[in-house]
């Protein structure tokens, strides 16, 4: 059996997985390369990480958000095959919730609101079944467009994305995509399709296409140190565990539970970035980043006031108490220091 073209990367936070995309992008001037994530904040990062390797955006390079590239690439060039009736998408609403009780026969309230913006929940639906109904037009245009596309943080693609997903893994073109699943914080969208295999689990659904496409671990971090390693690996007994390549000693180092009497004088000592689950957390006056938005950032030290959830996993040891959501949050948290990781308890 031949290997399989396309090919998937799962890597623990640090592994440089969105500097490995940018530089295989770049090296092959000939080659025709699509970027793309979900997040504006990671397509911004990737943008940076090209201008600071080349200097500008070469022109063989597209970079494109997830949504815009199914609206660009699926949704409006084959609208017609869904919608059957005059009209143009204009764009799509992020803010309505879904309409309710309009069957999927009607395709026009289904999938758009009264100003022709699809809902964003229902953008990669649409796309698949522009595609299906044009008879494959969508991907056949693509291969003609691109001979390469990148996937970043792909643990975010979620329900109907996965079968889009699946179409481009099926194609001609050469599919890489990269992710961590632990760092699961963000959804494209939250239908109920493919739910089984959200998050961490999307490795799961990546298996099963195991004949078209290869995954390749990344278990190396640049980033963390082996403690900071450990205790994050902890949280996900079941992935394959991280070995650091950060070999610096700087002081303080480790996990470190730290008492509320004695957190100034850390904060004085070594200059942490303070971290929080949301706004409603008291972190005593001290500015601070959610833990979702901290991600794609690194720290020398990082100071966390936990959740109630994160002091019994503290106390316990056991992830299972943790909510998924919870848990993939705490490991992005903690992964973004390089040196010490303290606990205010």
């Amino acid at each position: 059996m031949p290997s399989p073209r396309q090919v998937a990367v799962i890597a623990a936070a640090g592994s440089r997985k969105t500097e490995f995309i940018v530089t295989e992008a770049l090296a092959y001037p000939d080659r025709r390369v699509l970027l793309t994530t979900y997040t504006l904040n990671n397509l911004a990062c990737i943008r940076e990480r090209i201008y600071r390797k080349a200097g500008h955006i070469p022109a063989h390079v597209t970079i494109m958000s997830w949504y815009g590239f199914l609206s660009h690439h699926w949704c409006r060039p084959y609208q017609r095959a869904v919608l059957r009736e005059p009209g143009v998408l204009r764009g799509i609403d992020f803010s309505s919730d879904l309409p309710r009780f309009v069957p999927e026969a009607d395709a026009r309230r289904y999938f758009c609101n009264r100003a022709w913006d699809l809902y964003k929940d229902r953008v990669a639906d649409f796309a698949v079944k522009a595609d299906a109904a044009a008879g494959g037009a969508a991907v056949r245009r693509l291969e003609e467009l691109y001979d390469e596309v990148y996937i970043d943080e792909v643990q975010d693609l979620a329900y109907y994305d996965l079968d889009v997903l699946d179409r481009l893994l099926h194609s001609r073109m050469h599919l890489v995509v990269v992710g961590d699943p632990r760092q699961h914080t963000y959804a494209t969208n939250q239908n109920s399709k493919n739910r089984q295999y959200r998050g961490a689990r999307i490795v799961d659904w990546l298996s099963l296409r195991a004949d078209v496409c290869a995954i390749e671990p990344r278990t190396v971090s640049y980033r963390c140190n082996q403690a900071i390693c450990d205790f994050a690996d902890a949280l996900y007994p079941d992935l394959p565990t991280t070995t650091s390549a950060n070999f610096e000693v700087v002081e303080p180092t480790g996990i470190l539970m730290l008492s509320r009497d004695d957190l100034l004088g850390h904060i004085e000592a070594c200059g942490p970035a303070v971290l929080r689950h949301n706004v409603r957390t008291n972190t005593l006056g001290l500015p601070a980043i959610n833990f979702g938005s901290s991600k794609g950032s690194t720290f020398e030290h990082v100071v966390i006031f936990p959740t109630a959830p994160i002091r019994a996993y503290l106390r316990s040891g056991d992830p299972s108490g943790l909510a998924a959501e919870a848990r993939s949050k705490l490991y992005v948290a903690v992964t973004r220091a390089r040196h010490s990781v303290a606990f205010v308890v």
